[in-house]
Order: C-alpha cells, then sequence, then structure tokens
C-alpha cells in the first residue's frame, strides 16, 4: 500500500457505502459547511471530503476545481487514522507530504487541518478540512473544538438529511463561541443572532430577530458597512470568504465600541445571504493605546520618557532657532534607593519629576531620562542668563527634603546644561543629550548641588574616567593595591585596641595614591565587590597575625554599598574568617549611614546573619547623613562612628560639642559603643573623656600606616601625643 490505512478498513467502507454520498451533487447544507470553515479559519479552501477505497471525493469544496483526487494523494487518508484533528502545519517540511503532487503543483497546499467525520459506531469516513497556501502555526484547543464540531455536523446531516438538523447543529456550534454570529438576508434582516450576540450588544434575540442590520452600526458609520457588504456581495460568497474589516458597533444602552467582521455570503436558494462573525476588540485597542503609553511615557512618573523627548528634540533641531537642554540627575539617589528600597525610591521620584515640571512651566518640555534623571527641552527666543537661572531653580527646588517615613530626606541635584543654536554642533538630538550627560557628569565630579555648561573638554574627561576605571581593573590583577591600618585606642589609657582598614593603591608611576582619588570610580566599577572581598581577607589575616603575636586587635573593614547587596555577602565573609582563623568577634564591619539606613528586609536579614555570628557592624560618619534617629533600633548595629567634622571644631563650636554628646547618649541608651574620628589634638580628646566617650581614632595617635609598621607599633607601650 502507498498509503496508511486503518485496522477497520472493511466494516469503515462498508459504513461509508451505506449512507451512499460518493458520486452525489453538491447539497446546500454541505456548501454551508465549508464556506462556515473558510470564515472561522481565514482559509481560503476547505472541503467536505469521503475517502473510498481507492480514492477522496469531494461532497462540497470551497476554493477548489477538482471534484476528488486518488487516495495516495489524500491528507485526509491520514486523518482517518486517528480520532483527533490531524494538523500539519508545513506541509513542505513533512515528509509524508512533501512530495504530494497536491503539495508540488496546484493547489499548492502547505497548511492542512482536518477533523474525522465519525459515526455513531466510531468509523471514520471522511473528514472536514481546512487547507491554506501559506504555512500556520499550530490550531489552538478552541480552534480544534471548532473543527470538530463541523465534523459532527456533516455526520448529523448524513445521518438524518433533514435541514433543521443541521441548523440545530450549527446553533449549538454558534452558542459556544465567544464571538457573535449574526446572520441576515439580502435585505438586511436579521435571520440568526446566537447568544455571544446577545451579551455583546445587548439586545435579546426576539428584539434582534427581523430587524435591520444597522441596529447594531452607529448612523455615521452605516455608510462604511453598508459598502463592506457590497464589496462581498459583488465579489461572490466563494471569493469573499473571509473578508475581515473593523468598524464600530453600538449596544443597546448606546454605547459605541470598536468591532471586528468576519463577512460570508451565500446563496439561500435564489436570494443572498449573510453571516458575520464579530469580536468585540476593545481590549485590543486598550492594549495599543497602552503600548503606545509604554512606548512613549514613563509609567511611574507619567512624564514622557526618553523615547518621547528624543523624539521631541529632534523636532527642534530640524527647525532653525535656539534651543537648551537640561539634564538633570538626583545626587545621591541610588545609594538612597539600594538602602532604604525600591518603593520609597520611587515616591522620591514621583515627587521630584512634578517639582521639575512645576518649575519647568508650561512652556517646557519635561521627560524623566531614565533612573534619577530627567530632561527639560526649552526652545524658542532663548536667553542664556534665564536658562541658567531655570536650573538653578530646579535644583534648588530638589534640594527641599523629601518625606520618608516620617523623617525628611535631603538629596540634592546636578544638572548639565546643553545650547543649540541651529543645531550646528550636534549630529542629532543623540548627541546632544550625549552632551547633556557629560555636562551632568562634570557637575557630579565637581560635589554634586550644581550645574556646568557643556564644554567639549567634558569629553576629555569622561574618557579619562573611563581609563581610570580600566587602570583600577588592571591595578587589580596586578595587585597593586595594598592596605595601611590607623589605631584605634581607648581614650582612658590611649592603648590600642582596634585598627580600621584603609585602601592604597601603589601605582607603578604616580607612587601612592590616597582613596581620595580613585576610591569613588572603584566603587562603581565592575571590580568592586572583587577588591571588597581582597580587604575583607587581608584584613582579617593581618588581624590574626595581630593576635598570634600577642596583641589581639578588633579590625574594622568598609564594606563598598555594592557588597552589601550582594547575595553572597555572609559567605565571603565566613570564608574569609575560616580562611584567617579570625574570630568573627575580632572583625567590625563599617557602613555609612546613607547605605545602612532603609534597607530592605533581605540586605536586613544579612546583617542580622553577621550579628549573629559575632561579627560587629559600625554605623560610619554618623550625623551626617538624613536618617532619623528613631529608626537605629531597627539595624543590629554594635557600634556609631562619630565623623570628624562635629570633631574638628569640638573646642570652639558649643553645637559641635552639642551633637557630640547627644550622640554619647543615644548609643549608650541603645547599647552601641561609640567612637570618634578625626583627633587631632590632646583638648579633643579631653573634651571627648569628659563626655563619656571611651575611644577615639585620629591623627593624634597614628596615621594609616602599612601593617609590619603597625604590628611594631603594637609590640610598644601605649601611644601617646608628641
Amino acid at each position: 500500500m502507498r498509503f496508511p490505512v486503518p485496522s477497520d478498513e472493511p466494516q469503515r467502507l462498508a459504513a461509508l457505502k451505506s449512507y451512499t454520498v460518493i458520486d452525489t451533487p453538491s447539497e446546500a447544507e454541505f456548501d454551508h459547511i465549508v464556506k462556515l470553515a473558510a470564515d472561522l479559519f481565514h482559509v481560503p479552501i476547505a472541503l467536505v471530503s469521503f475517502v473510498g477505497e481507492d480514492r477522496q471525493f469531494f461532497k462540497a469544496k470551497l476554493g477548489l476545481a477538482a471534484c476528488e483526487t486518488a487516495r495516495e494523494a489524500s491528507f485526509c487518508t491520514y486523518t482517518l487514522m486517528g480520532r483527533e484533528v490531524l494538523v500539519i502545519a508545513d506541509a513542505q517540511a513533512d515528509q509524508r507530504f512533501r512530495n504530494n503532487p497536491m503539495v508540488t503543483g496546484s493547489p499548492f497546499i502547505r497548511f492542512y487541518a482536518g477533523a474525522p467525520i465519525t459515526n455513531a459506531d466510531g468509523y471514520r469516513i471522511g473528514s472536514v478540512c481546512v487547507i491554506d497556501t501559506q504555512p500556520r502555526s499550530l490550531l489552538n484547543e478552541h480552534e480544534r473544538r471548532l473543527l470538530q464540531s463541523l465534523a459532527k455536523i456533516v455526520m448529523d446531516h448524513l445521518e438524518r438529511r433533514r435541514l433543521n438538523i443541521l441548523k440545530q447543529a450549527a446553533m449549538k456550534m454558534a452558542a459556544a463561541t465567544p464571538d457573535a454570529i449574526v446572520c441576515s438576508r439580502e435585505d438586511g434582516a436579521i435571520s440568526f443572532w446566537n447568544a455571544a450576540a446577545e451579551r455583546m450588544f445587548g439586545f435579546t434575540r426576539s428584539e434582534a430577530m427581523g430587524q435591520h442590520v444597522d441596529l447594531i452600526i452607529p448612523s455615521d458609520h452605516r455608510p462604511a458597512h453598508r459598502a463592506e457588504i457590497e464589496r462581498v456581495r459583488v465579489a461572490g460568497g466563494m471569493n469573499a470568504a473571509g473578508a475581515i474589516f473593523e468598524i464600530c458597533g453600538v449596544r443597546k444602552n448606546g454605547t459605541e465600541f470598536p468591532i471586528e467582521v468576519s463577512l460570508a455570503l451565500w446563496r439561500d436558494g435564489a436570494r443572498n445571504a449573510f453571516g458575520a462573525i464579530i469580536r468585540d476588540v476593545s481590549e485590543r485597542h486598550q492594549a495599543r493605546a497602552r503600548l503606545h503609553q509604554l512606548t512613549h511615557f514613563d509609567r511611574l512618573t507619567g512624564l514622557p520618557n526618553r523615547v518621547r523627548f528624543l523624539e521631541q528634540l529632534n523636532a527642534a533641531l530640524s527647525q532653525s532657532g535656539q534651543h537648551a537642554v537640561l539634564k538633570i540627575g538626583l545626587d545621591k539617589f541610588k545609594a538612597l534607593n539600594g538602602s532604604m528600597g525600591m518603593a520609597v525610591g520611587d515616591r522620591i521620584l514621583i515627587t521630584a519629576a512634578q517639582r521639575v515640571s512645576n518649575l519647568a512651566g508650561p512652556d517646557a518640555f519635561v521627560a524623566r531620562l531614565g533612573a534619577d534623571e530627567f530632561g527639560v527641552l526649552l526652545t524658542g527666543r532663548l536667553d542664556p542668563p534665564a536658562i541658567e537661572a531655570l536650573g538653578e531653580r530646579i535644583l534648588t527646588g530638589l534640594s527641599e527634603g523629601f518625606a520618608v517615613h516620617g523623617a525628611t530626606c535631603h538629596l540634592g541635584a546636578s544638572a548639565g546644561i546643553v545650547v543649540c543654536r541651529d543645531g550646528a554642533a550636534f549630529e542629532g538630538p543623540d548627541a546632544v543629550l550625549k552632551a547633556a550627560l557629560l555636562a551632568l557628569q562634570q557637575a557630579k565630579q565637581a560635589g554634586g548641588g550644581r550645574y556646568e555648561l557643556f564644554q567639549p573638554q567634558f569629553g576629555v574627561l569622561a574618557d579619562e574616567r573611563r581609563h581610570l576605571e580600566e587602570e583600577l581593573r588592571k591595578a587589580f590583577e596586578r595587585h597593586e593595591f595594598e592596605l595601611h591600618f590607623q589605631p584605634q585606642v581607648r581614650l582612658v589609657d590611649q592603648r590600642i585596641v582596634g585598627a580600621e582598614a584603609l585602601l592604597r593603591w601603589r601605582h607603578p608611576q604616580k607612587g601612592l595614591l590616597s582613596p581620595a582619588i580613585f576610591l569613588p570610580t572603584l566603587e562603581n566599577s565592575a571590580v568592586a565587590i572583587n577588591v571588597g572581598d581582597w580587604i575583607t581577607r587581608t584584613a582579617c589575616a593581618f588581624a590574626a597575625e595581630a593576635a598570634a603575636s600577642g596583641a589581639p586587635i578588633r579590625i574594622g573593614v568598609n564594606l563598598f554599598g555594592v557588597q552589601l547587596r550582594d547575595a553572597g555577602l555572609c559567605d565571603r565573609i565566613t570564608e574569609a574568617l575560616a580562611c584567617s582563623g579570625l574570630p568573627a568577634e575580632m572583625l567590625e564591619l563599617e557602613i555609612t549611614e546613607t547605605t545602612v539606613l532603609g534597607l530592605d528586609e533581605g540586605v536586613l536579614g544579612t546583617l542580622r546573619h553577621l550579628r549573629n555570628m559575632g561579627v560587629g557592624l559600625a554605623f560610619d560618619d554618623y550625623g551626617t547623613g538624613f536618617a532619623s534617629l528613631s529608626l537605629l533600633k531597627r539595624y543590629p548595629l554594635t557600634r556609631l562612628k562619630i565623623d570628624r567634622e562635629f570633631v574638628r571644631d569640638l573646642e570652639t563650636d558649643p553645637d559641635d560639642a552639642a551633637i557630640i554628646k547627644a550622640v554619647l547618649a543615644l548609643g549608650h541608651s541603645l547599647e552601641l559603643d561609640v567612637i570618634a574620628e578625626g583627633i587631632e589634638t590632646n583638648g579633643q580628646a579631653a573634651m571627648l573623656t569628659s563626655y563619656g566617650c571611651n575611644e577615639a581614632q585620629g591623627y593624634l595617635f597614628g596615621r594609616p600606616i602599612p601593617a609590619g609598621e603597625f604590628l611594631l607599633a603594637l609590640q610598644k607601650p601605649p601611644l601617646r601625643a608628641a
């Protein structure tokens, strides 16, 4: 055999013969089925096929001239081998059919889906199939059920040969679909109205039947609707099958909404009849609107986004005149967002967006360019001093406090300003925005809280920063980093009780570099975590060596913000302690105030785990940030470090003395140790001692020195001021 044969072939052929369908003339009921199938599945070819011993006969066909084919060329003979719908997504890619004459020649079949026609005894005698000359995706479950329903309708008609049974089956199928099915006579009177049409339009079947189809089309859209019907009528039923168009529909309550109409035409005796499958596409239109909103507007702030800003800027550059772009970035936002959580950060961004929009005024185009950056586009006759004044007003407005968890947070902002005169100096909007970014970066590098007008040399400075990042990566690979250690002493006897590990860079050409030169770049570089791990391991090994020499001390290690957000921090700290043999109680991790406060629960869990291990947690530079004092109790801290800013003028400024006393009292009440930084005079040390401060560090007791020198200092008597 050149084709597959069912195991019950003799019984199947006998069942087929009993229906006396082979070689019979066409019947309107079967023709309706193929037209409906073509319409439902949007295909050019639909068939009702019955498979005999050596050939298949097309009882009804749409889009195909042949009346029969040899069985060996039949797709449907494969459909008979199973009870489910057979789907061939691409016949040319299927080994069974790639050389089939109906694939290589007319009608050039590529897609095929067939449902077996099965009688009550389970014999599969033929199929209802839909065919396309283009490959298509597989049918979904709903489509498979529809095709099976059509096959059942054929079987029902074969069993009873009565038109009313076919209509009942079709009505059941129509009732099962979520789309409205509306049929009308040639004069426009509605002749069929399914349950989905009732739900969609609000008219009951009794209200709709016999009414003109204009009932569901708004008056101003009726001419277009009639034009579509006329187009289908002129084209003819078979050629117009699957005609789809969008138009406006109207519900019983007068609400208008978009609908998609799939229109079909057939002959009902001597007259035309029309059938329409109608789908409510409101959600599709809403999705398009949402896509436009997402494409051109920022979801959080509601401002236009970067794409829209560039479009607007491009339009401005195409016109003569002067234009200005301000790129505004919040200072300290990344640290705040990482420490206080994205929800707090989002609220601040929303407030910041409102402030920028209000301050820029109605004539400016304001957008959120990404993260914590906003853009302002000014066009028309511009006065350069007025542009700078606007930048100053915006920065002043953003320097005002933001309410966060009942406290006030001060971030500040920086801005880069570019003035374009006829766009001559820039090759398009991207170049303008890049220039604004370079100016913004320069403002931030200068300390923030200010604006910079773009200068061509800013590009050179940006290249230098990128070069520094690359140098830092290579420096780590070449082991050019080293640690120096500054003593921390007990004030009562000035005995060394701890040390803070401080990073230095032994540059091969420039010598020993202070961290002020490279640390801001390093903290935001790709090697920050690796360098931070090296600092922790090296510091732990140093403290273990000091303990082994008989002078155990606490070692303080500063964490980068990126380390604190690293999920593997606990494992890395545990490994460093294990490799060095240092007890956890002798390690103290130092975290800056803006990094530690407001952390999400995941990072807080990491801190609690470290504290449970015995590791100390110090709050560095305390008093210089925006934290509420009451929030300290949330965090598993062990120590507060009073910033040198409050110690510097301690002997002359009563306010600094009051702040230090308040911090000491707070630390004692929360059972936190307190250490003061930046001690340079005996007077400062004496005053701190009188206030109850137990520990201190600063140049009075020693500058940061290499590990070897520090180990020698540990063997000497307590340090005294010179």
